[in-house]
């Protein structure tokens, strides 16, 4: 291997090797990559789809922050000069768990083994388990978050809130196999014993998860205990000299999406439900538009709805405010206030500095996950005030206002009152707000929403109507879009043509997570009569849907909430399944995440695998650098555990690919293509 090291900044140049090899994904996936400093939104300078128009608010605002010289997400490359070259990191090989190394197994260093011997394999694999854990992590916190508060309102002790969807509560009470008069305590109790059991198959899984899956998993031996004692295995085997096993690695990371799944992703979602109401149809409005010039903006942002339920509830009451307040939503926070409140989608995570930018937000409030530092620095240049509230989360420079169920009409009054009271320093010839009109959506689609939307067409048989229409060909199948949205892409690129492609050829997209803000900013949560763009199919089973149940319209894509409630899609695929008689991994179904940042997002997508649900992703969740792991990854899990991972950045050859899956288990099942 040639190498010259670069006098300016120390590092070495690798001269013999272009081409990186991003995964194997059955189909050549090359990037080109000439030299050390190829810029990390390599997407922008390949083709793209013919009838993609860039988002035009997205694209002014990102413009006014060059203008006021203002750093964005959008500008700031990987800084890692090697891994953006594709060496290293980006590729998984890079190893910092102990103080030999830091050590770089790879053609750039010309190193096969560690100082401590360890391959490409297996660090991958550590790697690999660490990414999952802190995923899954974030999700099993946030369930406990919610449990915590239902357990304190059952005692009595929290006065702030109550319990609002009782028929859910006892149908999670039966689910669980709970004892007890008070329902919300038991529920509450199962749920934090989940947590902590060191034992046992976990409540949850017992109740969401289908006998199929669960035989599966019991071979493989990944059935977890509690998500404390499977974090704290996690941890122990990539410590130094413990697991150094690249398939017992993986295997490790299959068992943390099931403690993702089932004591993160269920439990948050279902226990919310209980609390907050489970979502019925609602109509609102989406992009940056929907903060107003006119009105006290506050922006709650993050994931956790305990306070920003709140918050709504005291900005709708306050008393003489100087101006209309306007609560809007960002991220996964925005998603929760839409789907029960109808409060308005202001942006997706990588939207957040450009909220600030138009100089109208009086509040940014956030709680936990996809929390861009940088907001901060950006608020700086306006009146902004930025308010960090969860006690696992502090931002240097924001005002950190600590929050607990117990105290919060407290902290809600509070922030709302700075809120208003800091309308008085807004710069008004700072503000800058886009003329185009917010989009208009139709969202809350739960499962008990859809049931009851079915219920219209076929009372006594609900399912009936989804499974005429996939047996007539009429849907050929379902695609869950999920996910987050890249700064590395055109903004929301390879969401907006997935999702056309899709919904053409008739294959009905449902969705989640930050995918929903640029769905509906695109215009696919509008119900909209036309159906423009909709497959004749599709068309004809939304618009008889919409006609039973006395609606103008549906929209062609059905969004389902927020990352939590990913637990949705196995809501609705257990049930129709069972109903087909096949096993959830014989469906015409499959997951996409085309765009996915964190490391949430690459626990989810092994929990869809683990389901047993092709599962796309738009880039490789840094592995390549075992040959060994991407084979197992793309193509041996299949015979595992009955799914894969299909790797793909180009949203036209996904669509085509995805299609072509789903007609495949169309004939398996003996179906029409």
């Amino acid at each position: 291997m040639e190498k010259k090291k670069n006098e300016k900044n120390g590092q070495v140049d690798v001269k013999r090797r272009d081409v990186l090899k991003l995964t194997a994904t059955g189909c050549l996936a090359g990037l080109l990559l000439k030299n050390k400093k190829a810029i990390a939104r390599s997407i922008q300078d390949k083709s793209i789809a013919p009838d993609f128009v860039p988002d035009e608010i997205t694209d002014t605002m990102i413009k006014r922050a060059k203008r006021m010289g203002v750093d964005l997400v959008f500008d700031r490359e990987v800084h890692c000069a090697i891994s953006n070259a594709g060496y290293g990191g980006i590729t998984g090989v890079c190893c910092f768990h102990c103080q030999m190394g830091p050590c770089t197994v790879d053609d750039s260093t010309g190193y096969k083994k560690g100082a401590c011997g360890a391959t490409a394999d297996m660090i991958v694999g550590k790697n690999l388990l660490t990414r999952v854990l802190g995923g899954a992590a974030a999700h099993v916190e946030h369930m406990r978050a919610v449990a915590k508060t239902i357990e304190g309102v059952a005692k009595g002790k929290i006065k702030g809130y109550k319990i609002t969807d009782k028929q859910k509560l006892d149908k999670v009470y039966k689910g669980l196999r709970c004892r007890g008069k008070n329902k919300a305590l038991s529920v509450a109790k199962k749920s934090l014993y989940d947590l902590n059991r060191d034992k046992g198959t976990p409540n949850w899984l017992h109740f969401k998860a289908n006998k199929e899956r669960i035989r599966t998993w019991k071979k493989l031996g990944i059935i977890p205990s509690g998500a404390g004692a499977t974090f704290s295995e996690a941890a122990h085997r990539t410590h130094l000299g413990v697991d150094n096993d690249m398939t017992h690695l993986a295997l490790g990371a299959l068992k943390l999406a099931l403690v993702d799944g089932y004591m993160g992703l269920h439990g948050a979602c279902d226990l919310q439900d209980i609390l907050f109401g489970t979502p019925k149809l609602v109509e609102g409005e989406a992009n940056l538009t929907v903060i107003k010039e006119d009105c006290i903006n506050i922006v709650v942002h993050g994931h956790e709805p305990i306070l920003s339920e709140k918050i709504l509830e005291y900005a709708r009451k306050y008393k003489n405010p100087p101006k209309k307040i306007n609560v809007v939503g960002m991220c996964c926070t925005g998603n929760e206030l839409l789907m029960r409140r109808g409060v308005a989608l202001a942006g997706s995570m990588v939207q957040q500095e450009l909220a600030i930018l138009t100089g109208a937000v009086e509040a940014m409030i956030v709680d936990v996950q996809c929390i861009m530092p940088n907001i901060v620095e950006v608020a700086k240049h306006f009146h902004t005030k930025i308010i960090s509230t969860n006690p696992q989360a502090k931002f240097t420079g924001a005002i950190h206002i600590e929050f607990e169920p117990e105290n919060a009409d407290e902290v809600a009054a509070k922030i709302v009152d700075i809120a208003v009271k800091n309308y008085k320093n807004r710069d008004h010839s700072k503000v800058f707000i886009p003329k185009k009109s917010p989009e208009k959506l139709m969202a809350g689609f739960s499962v008990e929403q859809i049931i009851d939307l079915l219920k219209a067409v076929n009372q006594k048989d609900p399912l009936k109507p989804l499974k005429d229409a996939i047996f007539s060909n009429k849907i050929k199948g379902v695609v869950a879009i999920v996910g987050c949205v890249s700064p590395r892409v055109e903004y929301g690129y390879r969401h907006t043509v997935l999702t056309k492609r899709l919904i053409e050829n008739d294959i009905l997209v449902i969705g989640t997570g930050c995918w929903s803000h640029v769905a509906a900013q695109r215009g696919f949560l509008r119900p909209d009569p036309e159906y423009k763009g909709v497959g004749e199919g599709l068309k004809s089973v939304l618009k008889t849907i919409a006609k039973a149940n006395n609606l103008k319209a549906l929209p062609p894509c059905w969004h389902m909430g927020s990352c939590v409630d990913n637990g949705r899609l196995e809501d609705l695929l257990n049930p129709l399944a069972e109903y087909l008689k096949v096993d959830i991994k014989d469906l015409p179904v499959a997951a996409s995440a085309p765009e996915f940042i964190t490391e949430k997002a690459v626990s989810i997508g092994t929990w869809a695998v683990c389901m047993g649900v092709l599962t796309h992703i738009g880039g490789q969740p840094y592995v390549s650098g075992s040959k060994n792991m991407v084979k197992l990854l793309t193509k041996d899990l299949e015979k595992l555990i009955g799914a894969r991972f299909y790797v793909e950045e180009d949203p036209e050859k996904t669509a085509k690919y995805l299609i072509g899956y789903i007609n495949q288990k169309r004939k398996k099942l003996g179906l029409p293509v």
